[in-house]
């Protein structure tokens, strides 16, 4: 019947509530899935509108720069080897010649002039003198003369310097290392701008020599990091043979500071070739950017169109020229320029969103306009609402009653959950309960019963088995009243009606009582009990009777839980202001995460070993509400397989 009740009650439940709540919850679904995919709808446009206004406020910048380089370059057949520009984003400019870019370092004024000195017909006439005298005659002390008339009578400084290098050269040859030495660090101090034809650094030359001849690197170091420093551009030449004598100042430097100093050159250096690295790889691939080379054929979008190039973000545009000098590549770091962007007020105040630059070939991304082919723009997650408006009142309402119908729903699902889960586990432990009482009636009464009969019919002879017969039955008969006093009181306990009468009392004498209460049954099972007091304890206000039945279930406990162990152990002492009285044995333990719920009604571990054990599961409960009514606390010290220990804690400030 009570299964029909239970069923039926669950068939209306669901029938009154969760029919409906299916319903509402598949309306408001179909709504709230309209409203989303309009959200979404808006939000993509909204993204497309604003990458393309990101691109037209990028395609306005690096116009501006263009025009800004463009016109600072007044020479247009040759370049300034200097490596700083107008814009700090710019990487660099480069001149088209036919359909050929060309680097800074291939055309620039500087070493297009150092070139045209250095061939100069008389002062070549006098090197080529001094060097037959070197090389093939190998007289260095006529080539040394001959390099100096050539140095003294040069009237530009690349000439003077250039003749002073292979002097040095000479004098080094025929080991006057005083001599080199000299020389060499003049041309150490020159400027890196005063190179050779091939737009190698004079000082360069000069270092690596006095990396040989001197063991003092500080000048050598110094001179290097001045050229990291320095403002032009470096032939690829230069900047290997630059590397390798960092390298080669490494190995020869044990100088801490020096060390750090080569250190970060190195790291400078490195960073440079990177950047020259890629524009050569730019100069090779010019052609296939599909930049327009012809002037006169090229229109304003062919000249507003910047590609993106490389793994450094970089963007490639032709400054087309209107007369007949060649056109200028300008190629800037796209991420430098949204960086100067991400600074302006005004700009993100138009675009308050986090986004990343990607490119043309990444799945995801936008477009930001046909003026930057191969330059897509990636907005951040969890920045919807900058993209669209705020959802309707509708929807929001829909999901409130949503909400608040489905808490109604789980909240009555799990009352209804809890109250028959609560009455399946009362219905097991009352059952287990009355099955363990009725074990524990059984076998004392068995017991009783036996031995009366046996006397009755006067079986037994001898007085001293008779005195044992009568022992046995007087403890059964306490063991029955042990069992009912603490079914009763539990009862009591439940209706509230249990009442304690707290008196001056000797702990002592309590255990005692408790310890001879136990003599039998102990000896019986061959156990043996350790009884150590604390002498100098005051008498404290308890409850003798009660606080006597908690220490005889306690040591009942320890009788049943011992396993193969024989020892218990009864033992009071002070400790903090708290008498103490600990009921301890070796046997099974209690796994930690059943500690805190054996002090429950009819709550017992469940275990293979507990199975085999008798039991009520009312003993550590009425334990723990007589310490509870003392005002002290009961704990547990349990180990699986080890035994347990458990404390009873009465305070003596009452006594």
């Amino acid at each position: 019947m009570k299964g029909r009740s239970h069923r039926k009650q669950i068939l209306l439940f669901l029938i009154a509530v969760l029919l409906p709540s299916i319903v509402l919850v598949l309306i408001t679904i179909r709504m709230v899935g309209q409203e989303r995919e309009l959200v979404q709808k808006r939000t993509a446009d909204e993204k497309v509108r604003m990458a393309r206004d990101i691109g037209q406020h990028l395609l306005v910048t690096v116009e501006n720069i263009k025009l800004q380089e463009r016109s600072a370059l007044s020479d247009q057949d040759s370049m300034p080897a200097k490596i700083s520009y107008v814009n700090p984003e710019v990487v660099l400019v480069g001149l088209v010649e036919g359909r050929q870019l060309l680097l800074p370092w291939e055309r620039s004024q500087e070493i297009e002039r150092t070139a045209e000195l250095l061939n100069d017909p008389e002062f070549i006439r006098k090197i080529r003198s001094a060097e037959r005298e070197e090389f093939a005659q190998k007289n260095f002390t006529r080539a040394a003369r001959l390099y100096n008339q050539a140095m003294n009578g040069a009237d530009q400084p690349v000439q003077k310097e250039y003749a002073r290098l292979l002097l040095a050269r000479t004098f080094w040859k025929y080991e006057n290392n005083s001599e080199a030495l000299i020389h060499y660090k003049k041309i150490l101090s020159l400027p890196y701008n005063l190179t050779d034809e091939y737009g190698i650094p004079l000082s360069l030359y000069a270092a690596g020599r006095l990396l040989e001849l001197s063991e003092n690197n500080e000048e050598i170091i110094k001179s290097v990091q001045k050229e990291m420093n320095n403002e032009y551009w470096l032939s690829p030449g230069a900047a290997y043979l630059l590397s390798d004598l960092i390298e080669n100042m490494d190995k020869k430097t044990q100088d801490g500071s020096s060390q750090e100093i080569i250190q970060e050159c190195h790291l400078l250096l490195q960073k440079y070739i990177r950047k020259q690295e890629q524009a050569l790889a730019l100069q090779n691939d010019f052609l296939t950017l599909g930049l327009s080379t012809n002037q006169e054929r090229s229109s304003d979008s062919d000249r507003s169109q910047w590609v993106s190039y490389g793994e450094n973000s970089w963007l490639v545009s032709l400054a087309a020229s209107p007369s007949e000098n060649p056109s200028l590549v300008i190629v800037v770091n796209v991420e430098d320029i949204f960086a100067s962007l991400r600074q302006d007020s005004d700009f993100t105040e138009l675009f308050p969103v986090d986004y990343e630059l990607a490119s043309a070939d990444s799945l995801e991304g936008l477009s930001l306009g046909p003026n930057f082919p191969g330059l897509k723009m990636v907005f951040a997650e969890n920045q919807e609402s900058l993209f669209s408006e705020p959802w309707i009142v509708q929807p929001i309402f829909y999901l409130l009653a949503l909400f608040l119908i489905l808490g109604i729903t789980l909240f009555g699902a799990y009352l209804l959950w809890r109250d028959v889960r609560r009455e399946v586990s009362m219905a097991e432990m009352r059952s287990q309960f009355v099955s363990s009482v009725s074990h524990e009636l059984k076998t004392p009464l068995t017991a009783i019963r036996m031995f009366a009969e046996t006397m009755r019919m006067g079986r037994s002879k001898d007085p001293k088995a008779h005195a044992e017969y009568l022992d046995t039955i007087v403890n059964e008969s306490q063991r029955l009243t042990r069992l009912l006093n603490n079914v009763l009181d539990f009862s009591k306990i439940e209706q509230g009606k249990r009442i304690y009468h707290p008196e001056q009392a000797s702990l002592y004498e309590i255990i005692q009582s408790a310890a001879r209460a136990m003599e039998y049954p102990l000896s019986q099972q061959g156990f043996s009990l350790e009884v150590k007091t604390e002498n100098g304890l005051p008498d404290v206000n308890v409850d003798k009777d009660a606080i006597e039945q908690a220490l005889l279930n306690l040591l009942h406990n320890a009788m049943k839980y011992s396993g193969e162990s024989r020892d218990i152990g009864l033992r009071l002492q002070k400790k903090d202001g708290h008498a103490v009285i600990q009921v301890g044995d070796h046997g099974i333990g209690i796994d930690p995460q059943e500690q805190h719920r054996i002090f429950g009604k009819f709550y017992r571990v469940p275990s293979p070993e507990n199975e085999r054990i008798v039991g009520t599961g009312l003993g550590l409960a009425l334990v723990s509400h007589i310490v509870e009514a003392h005002s002290g606390r009961l704990e547990i010290d349990s180990t699986l397989g080890k035994g347990s220990a458990f404390s009873i804690y009465l305070s003596l400030e009452t006594g």
